[in-house]
């Protein structure tokens, strides 16, 4: 699905707020890589917020699955890849963003007026029957489930 996603100042009006009250251990210098994967099916949605997110911190994301695409639990659909202290501090809100994108895309929650990313992924809408849970993602941590 072609949809275009709200551009980097958006996305940062945001969540700025919300990024700014993030308190990452800087004494922490390791680095690897993390998955988020779903826990609960549903339409996957939030790669720009999360991109957003995790690049404030100094994460890369790589995406697995496309935006709008339907998942399973079990799907990793984003790799995360830089500082674990980061990630592990970061990881809460990408989950939070990454969850409520994929609940307005699937339809389980509606969007927040006037919201320009809820805006995005209503856009994402897949017509497709979900059940009454809304999607849920999780981070997996170097393989262990975080």
């Amino acid at each position: 699905m072609s949809v275009a996603p709200p551009d980097r100042a958006t996305i940062a009006a945001v969540v700025m707020d919300q990024l700014v009250a993030i308190d990452v251990d800087t004494d922490d210098a390791s680095v690897g890589i993390a998955r988020i994967v779903a826990a609960a099916a549903g339409v996957f949605a939030g790669t720009p917020v999360v991109r957003e997110l995790m690049s404030r911190a100094g994460v890369r994301t790589r995406p697995l699955a496309a935006e709008g695409e339907r998942v399973t639990p079990g799907t990793a659909v984003l790799e995360l890849g830089g500082p674990l202290a980061a990630i592990r501090g970061v990881a809460p809100l990408a989950l939070t963003w990454v969850t409520r994108c994929s609940a307005v895309a699937s339809g389980a929650t509606l969007p927040e007026a006037g919201n320009p990313i809820d805006g995005y992924a209503a856009r994402l809408s897949a017509r497709a029957a979900v059940g009454h849970d809304e999607p849920s993602f999780r981070l997996e941590l170097e393989g262990i489930e975080g």
